[in-house]
């Protein structure tokens, strides 16, 4: 799928800046054009198999159960390499810029590298907290330092909660 890109940035007398070619002080955006999903929203039941080769060895490589990691899938991006969420997460595993970057992923949409990332922070968050999957789960949605900042616990935020349910639902635990 080709992308369309350019560069901005803010000049300083406080113009904003807009190529077509990469320049200093400029930022890649990058767009993809967004393909309809089969079957709605959550991508239908082919999804999962379509990326469930690359789920296991994924998880494999980060020994981790191959079921959480596609419950963290579906539940963040329905199975949708292209989902960007209003906040700016993007791909597969709805990684923020920063996360990406801190987990070595350089193009958030590419399949193998996003889930890899995202497995890559997860394990990190497992490992963080103990083992404790709800407090994983909760950093994956709101961030490490949130559930530091309300005493490692899951915060009591309606989403953050009810996001911890749901993947644990997909996966069955």
């Amino acid at each position: 799928m080709q992308a369309t890109s350019f560069y901005a940035g803010v000049s300083a007398d406080g113009r904003l800046v807009v190529a077509e070619q990469p320049a200093r002080g400029l930022q890649a955006f990058h767009l993809y054009p967004r393909r309809p999903v089969q079957g709605g929203a959550q991508g239908g039941s082919a999804a999962p198999s379509r990326w469930r080769p690359l789920l296991r060895q994924i998880a494999e490589e980060m020994d981790m159960d191959a079921a959480l990691l596609q419950a963290v899938v579906g539940q963040e991006s329905g199975f949708d390499p292209l989902a960007v969420s209003p906040a700016g997460a993007a791909g597969l595993m709805q990684l923020m810029p920063a996360t990406a970057r801190r987990f070595g992923v350089r193009d958030r949409f590419d399949p193998a590298q996003n889930l890899r990332g995202g497995a890559r922070y997860l394990a990190w968050l497992l490992q963080h907290f103990d083992q404790d999957l709800d407090l994983a789960l909760a950093g994956y949605n709101a961030g490490e330092g949130s559930v530091h900042r309300h005493g490692n616990r899951v915060p009591p935020f309606a989403e953050t909660q009810a996001y911890v349910r749901a993947v644990r639902q997909r996966y069955g635990h």
